[in-house]
């Protein structure tokens, strides 16, 4: 996507009290009807003033909703906006983000990092083609706890789609452990429907601004 596109999309609050049209009309049709009744009452028999009340309130309550539902689908659309151009600072920046799968074309470096929940004897990094087969793995050997960083770049992968696993021993039992992947931010995109904007990562795609892990340079 086009960054300088950003100030041109429009955010639609989908979630919000729907009224627009609709509400004006129930108001109009609301104000006649209670006229009428007024004016069509029994004399001997009027109408309680607890009932106009009552009717009035729903009036009220029909035009609160409008309004707030206006102003909900404002700050939404505000918020939506400043949290975009603010995210325009990632463009061309590293993000590091949780995800295992994983396109590379010629000339990409890929690289990423598994988090280990504590030391392991033997760590390894597993990559596997669109078929599911495996055509390469890291051997990263006995690791510490914490962030474990690898370039899948040395295994000289073929053009294409491929996911990632890691497999860590430790006392003699194996542990899958998540993988995050670290790429350059192309793009930033925003989403109609008043979802959350998101960033448009090289051989990633794209990933809600939230799931962003850490940022590089």
């Amino acid at each position: 996507m086009d960054i300088n596109g950003l100030s041109q999309k429009t955010v639609t609050n989908t979630g919000g009290v729907q009224l627009g049209e609709s509400a004006g009309l129930q108001q109009k049709d609301f104000m006649q009807m209670l006229l009428a009744e007024v004016n069509n009452q029994d004399p001997l028999q009027p109408k309680s003033s607890t009932d106009f009340v009552a009717q009035l309130a729903q009036i009220t309550s029909v035009e609160n909703l409008e309004n707030l539902n206006q102003t909900l689908s404002g700050m939404v659309s505000s918020m939506q906006y400043s949290q975009a151009m603010q995210a325009t600072d990632l463009v061309g920046r590293t993000v590091t983000v949780p995800t295992s799968v994983v396109e590379i074309n010629d000339g990409d470096s890929i690289r990423g990092e598994v988090s280990l929940p504590t030391i392991a004897d033997s760590l390894r990094v597993l990559v596997s083609d669109a078929s599911g087969q495996i055509v390469g793995e890291l051997d990263l050997g006995q690791s510490s706890a914490g962030r474990q960083a690898f370039d899948i770049s040395e295994l000289d992968l073929d053009a294409g789609v491929y996911s990632l696993s890691a497999i860590a021993t430790s006392g003699g039992e194996q542990l899958k452990v998540p993988v995050s992947l670290t790429s350059s931010v192309e793009s930033v995109v925003i989403p109609n429907g008043g979802t959350e904007v998101e960033l448009n990562i090289a051989g990633i795609g794209a990933m809600p601004l939230s799931q962003i892990a850490r940022v590089g340079e």
